[in-house]
């Protein structure tokens, strides 16, 4: 049997080509590293018409093992129906036609993941063509200047400066009245003031006594009255 080329899958996830010169399957597990051929096995099977893929036959195999130590995990994510299966270590990916071993190479297998994926889609152009579509919904509405469209929702910076002014301009009318209110409030409480201090200085004057030096001040102001006493007084005789 002529050279055979398999992919080693390694737990770090990377791809690597190798060539068996004699194909043996029971000696896969040797490929792959193992020391033992214990739950070494094919865990799934693609078969790939030729007409779906570049007019040539694929029937690809995996071979590895689900039980291993902590750490050993392999990294790789196989495609359906595989694709949460945990693997440990390396695994082998053998190619067959017809049940006889093919080579197969890593960039036969990219197309292959692919194709077993349905296809990877560019996100990009989608983002592109549902961004196109949008603006031809929209053509014919009034836009922002950042070219979002006014629906309501969305409101232009200068819309959002003119109701700036008008709430500024509301704001010192209401200040003015606020400030026209309080005057004349000021002015009555002085008011008020006033009228209790002169009441109260009236009632204080009222109130107070008079003291003897006042009485006696107020005696020396009056005019000097003076006894008559003369139609009282009459000469007496002496015997």
């Amino acid at each position: 049997m002529s050279n055979i080329t398999v992919l080693i899958v390694e737990k770090n996830g990377d791809i690597k080509e190798s060539v068996m010169k004699n194909f043996n399957e029971s000696d896969l597990y040797k490929k792959a590293g193992f020391k033992s051929a214990e739950g070494f096995k094919v865990h799934t099977s693609w078969n790939i018409e030729a007409e779906e893929m570049n007019h040539i036959p694929y029937s690809i195999s995996v071979y590895g093992k689900t039980n291993g130590k902590a750490n050993q995990e392999n990294k790789y994510e196989f495609p359906p129906p595989i694709d949460n299966t945990l693997f440990f270590g390396n695994c082998i990916i053998v190619n067959k036609i017809n049940e006889v071993p093919v080579s197969l190479t890593s960039k036969e297998w990219e197309g292959i993941y692919e194709y077993l994926y349905g296809g990877f889609e560019d996100v990009g152009d989608e983002d592109s063509d549902d961004y196109s579509d949008e603006d031809d919904v929209d053509d014919g509405k009034p836009r922002t200047k950042t070219g979002y469209v006014k629906d309501g929702f969305v409101v232009d910076d200068d819309d959002v400066d003119d109701i700036d002014d008008d709430v500024d301009d509301e704001s010192d009318d209401v200040e003015d009245i606020s400030e026209e209110d309080e005057r004349p409030k000021k002015k009555a409480s002085k008011t008020s003031n006033k009228t209790t201090k002169v009441q109260k200085s009236t009632s204080k004057n009222t109130l107070k006594p008079v003291t003897l030096f006042e009485r006696l001040i107020e005696t020396a102001d009056e005019p000097e009255s003076y006894l008559d006493c003369t139609s009282e007084l009459s000469e007496e005789s002496y015997v």
